[in-house]
This record gives C-alpha cells, structure tokens and sequence, in this order.
C-alpha cells in the first residue's frame, strides 16, 4: 500500500513531492518500480515527472551495467544483485534509447534519456557526445559535457570547457573532471576552489573535484577547511578524507603515524 501510495506521487504536480517519493521508492527499487518509472516516462504526464522519472533510472542504470555488464558479468543472487533483474535492465536501456532517437520528443526528455544512458557507456554514445558538444544549442552542450563525466576519451574537451566555460557549463564541466581525472585541469579548478570572487557552486565543485586532479592539493584542502563559509570548510573536510583515500595515506595509517 505504501508503495502504490508512492507510485501516485509519481506525476504529482508538487516537484517537493513528487521528489520525496522518488527518493523512497528509491530504497525499495525492483523490476515493478522500475516499469512504473518508464510507464510515467512515456506517459502524457507533465514534461516535468516525466523527466524526472527518467533521471530516478539513472543510478539503476549504473548498478546494472556494473554487474551485469561484460562478459565476466557473474549472476548475482537475488539477495546479493542490482535491484533489478537483466530483462527489466534490458528494457530500461530500450525504451531510454527510443526516447532519445525519437526527434517527436521534447528535448528536455532526450535530453534526460541521454544522461542516464551514458551510466551504461557504449561505443555509439561518444558520437553523439561530440555532435551535441559541436551544437550551438547551450542545452544539448551542456548534456555533452555532463556525459563525457561517464564516458572515456574526452579529456581533452573536458579541459577545455574547464579552461573557457562560465556558469552552469563550468560546473558540468569541473565535475567531469574530477569523475574522468582529468589531471590537466589541475591549475584551473585549484584557482576556481580559492577564489572568493567565485560563485559557491563553482567553488563546491571544484573543491570536490581537488583530489581526482591534483594528488598535491593537501595544502590548498587545509586552508579552505578554515574558511569562514561553513560550505566550503565543509566541502575541504570531505575532499582531504577523499585525497587521503586516493594516496593511501587513509585514518588507519595517519594514527600509526602519530604514534
């Protein structure tokens, strides 16, 4: 009964609401929410739960392809596997992919289709990357750079936007930075996470961002922990315990240190 009660919000015309059951049915995810998640996708409902019941697909999408993708895919137990089976996978990608091809769709639906297919990378994805990245339409490059953050071989795109971009681009394309390690951009997003004159948002991503492009960031990290914005101390914290993961110098080896 919860559940039907959470499916209804689906296309509740109250975004705080029909987010909220996005976020539960999350944590109970199986083969049936997943076909009610397509069901509204493909509905008549408004422009805006469809969307985000395409974007709710998107972490299902990257689990299965984690586990079920490859050829040394193991199958899994129904305890211990993705949420949902290979068939409904299979169908999820197939619908995804048929939105995305179908040009009667608004854009904001291809637009999302796009960004939750890339969770499962394919080859033929890169070509249509590079075309939108080519576009002068500022929504379908910023799904472009949004995509190269799951897909290889665009680091050089990537610095780039890094290099050029403004905004919300900026941030898209900082964050695939950091997701694609793109040790190029280093410099910049350094400059980006120090500068006062910067928007906070740019600033968060770019602190986040530290660890994945610049092993050498402890001290710029530590600095910004004693930031009087409470955002990005907080953000410094978190990107010092990420950096300490990635050189291997985690809690367990610092205490041996003190001691």
């Amino acid at each position: 009964m919860e559940t039907n009660r959470l499916l209804a919000r689906l296309t509740d015309p109250d975004e705080e609401k029909r987010r909220a059951a996005l976020d539960e049915l999350a944590l109970e995810m199986d083969d049936g929410i997943a076909q009610a998640l397509l069901d509204v996708a493909g509905s008549d409902a408004a422009l805006e739960a469809r969307a985000d019941a395409i974007v709710a697909l998107g972490p299902v999408l990257e689990e299965c392809w984690e586990d079920y993708g490859g050829e040394d895919a193991f199958d899994f137990g129904p305890e211990l596997g993705p949420p949902v089976s290979r068939e409904t996978f299979a169908t999820i990608v197939r619908r995804l992919r048929g939105f995305y091809d179908d040009d009667a769709q608004p854009k904001l639906i291809r637009r999302r289709a796009l960004e939750v297919l890339v969770r499962n990378p394919q080859p033929w994805l890169s070509k249509e990357i590079r075309k939108h990245f080519a576009s002068a339409d500022s929504d379908w490059r910023l799904t472009a750079v949004f995509a190269m953050g799951y897909v290889d071989g665009f680091a050089p795109e990537i610095a780039e936007t890094v290099r050029t971009a403004e905004g919300t681009l900026l941030i898209e394309a900082v964050t695939a930075a950091g997701s694609m390690d793109v040790s190029g951009t280093a410099t910049r997003i350094r400059a980006l996470a120090t500068s006062p004159e910067q928007d906070l948002d740019v600033r968060l991503a770019a602190i986040e961002a530290l660890p994945h492009v610049d092993p050498d960031c402890f001290e710029v990290l530590d600095d910004l922990t004693r930031s009087r914005k409470p955002e990005i101390a907080e953000a410094a914290e978190y990107a010092i315990e990420e950096l300490g993961i990635f050189d291997g110098t985690g809690d367990d080896e610092l205490e041996l240190d003190d001691e």
